[in-house]
């Protein structure tokens, strides 16, 4: 008889993980249906967010940026009440949604833009532009 070795320790650990992965799985799951796709790339003068919010109506997205940040908010309707009977699949998710983008870089916020079309939003945001050091080389002679 072959015996296979156990390491305790390891296998229940194993175990663990395996199981707080499965029970986290909703919360994924709607995290990634409640928050709105992004890019965030830069320009060599402006950040750029582009974000996919398709089926949301302008009047129902909020944004608030400040120097570190911009956070998107907003709400999707069902374009009608269906009844229940009737229904043979939902997929799409409705109700409220938020998302807070961090920037990469500094910006100056109060000169960003925002723009809406075809369910994707457009935010750019000019970066601050780097100052000179403070002082100068001292040569010694």
């Amino acid at each position: 008889m072959h015996l296979i070795p156990w390491n305790t320790v390891r296998d229940f650990d194993h175990m663990r993980r395996e199981l707080s992965n499965w029970l986290d799985w909703p919360s994924r799951v709607q995290g990634a249906l409640l928050s709105p796709r992004v890019d965030v790339y830069q320009t060599e003068s402006d950040v750029i967010v582009k974000a996919e919010i398709p089926g949301v109506a302008k009047e129902d997205l909020e944004l608030y940026i400040d120097d570190n940040s911009l956070r998107l908010s907003g709400t999707t309707k069902r374009e009608q009440e269906l009844n229940e009977e009737n229904v043979y699949r939902t997929e799409r998710y409705y109700g409220s949604f938020s998302r807070t983008i961090p920037f990469p870089v500094a910006v100056k916020p109060d000169e960003a833009t925002a723009e809406y079309r075809d369910g994707i939003l457009s935010v750019t945001v000019p970066k601050v532009k780097p100052s000179k050091p403070p002082g100068r080389r001292l040569d010694i002679k």
